[in-house]
């Protein structure tokens, strides 16, 4: 589970070298992590409809019981169906709508599945920290998708109109986890 994570940000860093090598066909090499967790969450569907989950978990700071968790059940198996889904089709799609000279390709393809990842992290975290996490990542990432072309004013003004209303959507979040953690004693 955590390895098909990675593989969105493992494949994102190495975007460059493949839209410089092999143009727009590499979002096709890029929607493969997507594609693999659509694959691995199909696999799973009759275990999670069975009421089964598929657990991950690292200790993180054990003095504190503090762990990293990811966790597929029966809601994050459709969220992950949707997010992994629709990042593979996203992914293929640019490969016709992208031509081989836009500028900074390598950057928004990277960025893309960078997103993919985190929005896939985002649906399978299993603990407040790590939800947080992919929270703020989701957000950064959706400002620097929806500023790709910020030669035009628009685009400019309606990323920074996005990371201002996810910013603020964790901060409320934030507050909210200081309180259930307040009431809970946790």
């Amino acid at each position: 589970m955590i390895a098909l994570v990675a593989a969105h940000f493992v494949l994102a860093m190495c975007a460059k070298p493949l839209v410089r090598w092999l143009g727009t066909r590499a979002f096709l090499v890029l929607a493969l992590p997507p594609l693999a967790a659509t694959v691995w969450a199909v696999v799973q569907l009759g275990d999670t409809a069975e009421g089964a989950s598929t657990d991950w978990d690292w200790e993180w700071i054990p003095a504190y019981e503090v762990s990293l968790a990811l966790r597929l059940d029966a809601l994050s198996e459709l969220m992950v169906l949707l997010a992994a889904g629709i990042g593979t089709l996203v992914l293929v799609y640019c490969v016709r709508y992208f031509h081989d000279g836009t500028r900074g390709l390598s950057r928004f393809a990277g960025t893309l599945l960078a997103f993919a990842g985190a929005m896939l992290g985002l649906v399978l975290a299993d603990d407040l920290i790590l939800l947080y996490v992919f929270w703020e990542i989701t957000s950064v990432l959706s400002f620097l998708l929806i500023g790709h072309g910020s030669e035009y004013k628009q685009n400019r003004r309606s990323a920074l109109q996005a990371l201002t209303v996810t910013t603020l959507g964790g901060l409320v979040m934030l507050v909210g986890f200081l309180m259930l953690g307040h009431v809970t004693g946790t």
